[in-house]
């Protein structure tokens, strides 16, 4: 049978605060290592050209484009 077992509910305030703060290292983290590749941001600023240009497809042309090619 299991037990149950009560945590006070400032602990479970701490835990939640702590896994916060690990949530946003983990995006500032993200972030660093992405800014610090340049074949990242080439690829980005490439991508933003495009769509500044409109050398882009919709959402059901990429659709049928996966679904052709599968």
């Amino acid at each position: 049978m299991p037990k149950v077992v009560e945590v006070p509910l400032s602990l479970i305030k701490k835990i939640s605060k702590a896994s916060r703060a690990f949530q946003e290292l983990e995006n500032e983290l993200e972030d660093f290592f992405l800014l610090s590749d340049p074949e990242f941001l080439d690829k980005m600023r490439r991508s933003r050209a495009n769509h500044i240009t409109g050398k882009t497809k919709s959402l059901d042309e990429l659709k049928k484009e996966i679904l052709t090619v599968s």
